[in-house]
C-alpha cells in the first residue's frame, strides 16, 4: 500500500513539474511580446518628439531661428561652466586644469 501512494504521489509531482514549465514558456513568451511592445513605443515616441522639434523650427522666422541658435550656443557655455562648481570636492582638488 505504501508503495502505491509513494508512486502516485511521484507521478502527481512529475506531471506538476511539466506542466508548470510549460506555463513560463507561455509566460516568457508573452514577457518578451511586451518588451518589444514597449521598445517600439519609446521609438515611435522618440521619432514624433524629433518630428515636432523639425516643425517647431520649420514655422519660426530666420530671425528667431537666429535668436533661438543664439540662446542655446549661450546656454550650453553657462551650463559647462556650472557644471564645475557642481563638482565634489574631491573631484575638484585631483583633476587637473
Amino acid at each position: 500500500m505504501r508503495g502505491v501512494k509513494y508512486i502516485i504521489a511521484v507521478v502527481f509531482v512529475s506531471l506538476s513539474f511539466t506542466l508548470f514549465s510549460q506555463e513560463t514558456k507561455m509566460v516568457k513568451n508573452r514577457r518578451k511580446q511586451l518588451e518589444k511592445q514597449e521598445v517600439e513605443k519609446k521609438k515611435e515616441v522618440k521619432k514624433a518628439t524629433e518630428e515636432g522639434k523639425e516643425r517647431h523650427m520649420n514655422i519660426q522666422s530666420k530671425a528667431v531661428k537666429k535668436r533661438m541658435k543664439k540662446q542655446a550656443k549661450r546656454s550650453k557655455a553657462l551650463n559647462r561652466q556650472r557644471s564645475g562648481r557642481k563638482k565634489s570636492f574631491f573631484a575638484r582638488i585631483f583633476t587637473g586644469k
